[in-house]
């Protein structure tokens, strides 16, 4: 770690891939990927999903970012999901992951790949998908964002849902043109 570095002064490492390592510090998981501590996920980010994503689900469902696999295996524990299909970019993210939190469960498949490319060209239909790929929300993210939706949006089923993570550290000036993006 670098001198002078708080951030996980008093975690310990796990498990690291690459540029992804997941720490354990105050009997909780971290995701970080690339130089610079750039957190990604954490385990507590399923009282997040827990209350944004309740029990919209259902179907044929694919996540956008795989992280530490807890939005996934949320969504396997909704009632009436078929099947989950998550898209991940980076492979060490994969390799953690399947490391501290493998999911073995019949219904669920992750995909490394690039999401754009993915989105439109896969024939795959989906009744609810879900962002969660992105570590913030501001003026630099939010059009990648609108890129994103709007290649989910062409996976859908008839009254199929896309949705996304909000993160609740965003300034309220981007909110509701993140909520815009989605309808």
């Amino acid at each position: 770690m670098e001198e002078g570095t708080v951030y996980f002064r008093d975690g310990n490492l796990i498990t690291e891939s690459g540029d992804a390592k997941v720490y354990r510090m105050n009997d909780e998981m971290f995701l970080e990927v690339g130089p610079g501590h750039n957190l990604v996920a954490k385990e507590n980010d399923l009282i997040d999903y827990i209350w944004q994503i309740s029990d919209k689900p259902y179907g044929d469902c694919l996540i956008i970012g795989l992280g530490l696999g807890i939005s996934s295996g949320y969504i396997l524990s909704v009632p009436n999901v078929k099947s989950l299909t998550t898209i991940e970019e980076n492979p060490n993210v994969i390799e953690v992951q399947a490391e501290v939190n493998k999911i073995e469960d019949g219904r669920f498949k992750i995909i490394h790949g690039e999401v754009l490319p993915y989105l439109y060209k896969t024939k795959d239909r989906f009744d609810f998908v879900y962002l969660d790929c992105y570590s913030y929300i501001d003026e630099d993210t939010l059009p990648l964002i609108a890129d994103i939706v709007a290649g989910a949006k062409r996976t859908l089923k008839p009254n199929g849902l896309v949705s996304g993570w909000l993160d609740s550290n965003t300034p309220e000036v981007f909110v509701e043109y993140f909520f815009k993006i989605f309808q």
